[in-house]
């Protein structure tokens, strides 16, 4: 069973190949575009004319974790991933901050996760083959969870209140999660950031600064898969023989049907 989820990125990518190429030349290269919405961007969030988009104050920005980063479509393999123990965790999170952040671009956010896990993994393979997985179901996740985050994050404010407003959310974050000394430089920060792509820019920087700005959380779906893995995990370390890398096996439980296996997938 473990080494069947092993093989489940493998899977995925071959069902994708296997879908992308048909119909076209020998020679065409794959088409994903189908996956991505054909390949139309994402649009960010705009306002009516005479208001700006301005992140809400208050914000709680929220990581649902790697396994969440496909719209909802989770994906296992192996190298910890789809768990919540991979080693690239807090490049997801950051991922699900920045969708969260009022006028950060999706493009943007996708191209942060990308090079977060490319330094954090580093020569690790296994490592770099997972984020690779979690890179492409950014793709096929579409624009949902990006509009989602978009909506919950912006609010439309007139033009000449926004400054006001952005003071207003960088002063709850620094109350909350830096220095008490660091409330007393907002009013100045604001007038910086004169941009909504600014102000994106500096809340991607604070996550990075203050990690425990964003809360993670295991939904229940992972939560009942990371159960039935540590119980997987502990029936195979049961089966062991002590000394020994061998896994004994029953003649029933060889022989016999599967189906209670079959229920617990």
């Amino acid at each position: 069973m473990t080494s069947f989820l092993a093989l489940l990125p493998l899977i995925l990518l071959l069902c994708l190949v296997t879908t992308a190429t048909a119909g076209n030349d020998d020679d065409a290269p794959p088409d994903f575009s189908g996956f991505d919405g054909g390949g139309k961007p994402c649009p960010n969030f705009r306002c009516s004319s005479g208001q700006s988009p301005v992140q809400k104050s208050r914000t709680k920005f929220v990581s649902t974790g790697c396994s969440k980063m496909g719209g909802g479509m989770m994906a296992m393999g192996g190298g910890g991933m789809g768990m919540g123990n991979e080693k690239y965790a807090t490049c997801c999170d950051r991922w699900h901050a920045c969708y969260q952040t009022c006028g950060a671009a999706k493009t943007t956010c996708d191209a942060g996760f990308k090079s977060c896990s490319a330094d954090v993994c580093g020569p690790d393979d296994e490592c770099k083959k997972s984020a690779d997985l979690s890179s492409m179901m950014l793709g096929l996740g579409g624009c949902q969870l990006y509009d989602q985050g978009q909506y919950g994050a912006c609010e439309c404010v007139s033009k000449d209140k926004v400054e006001g407003k952005r003071a207003s959310a960088l002063r709850s974050f620094y109350k909350k999660f830096a220095s008490p000394e660091s409330v007393g430089k907002v009013d100045a920060l604001a007038k910086k950031v004169d941009s909504v792509s600014k102000m994106a820019a500096l809340f991607r920087k604070l996550h990075v600064k203050y990690p425990k700005s964003i809360r993670v959380e295991v939904d229940d779906e992972m939560a009942r898969m990371q159960e039935m893995m540590r119980k997987m995990g502990e029936d195979d370390n049961d089966k062991k023989v002590p000394g020994d890398t061998t896994v004994v096996v029953d003649e029933e439980d060889e022989d016999g049907d599967d189906e209670g296996e079959t229920e617990e997938l």
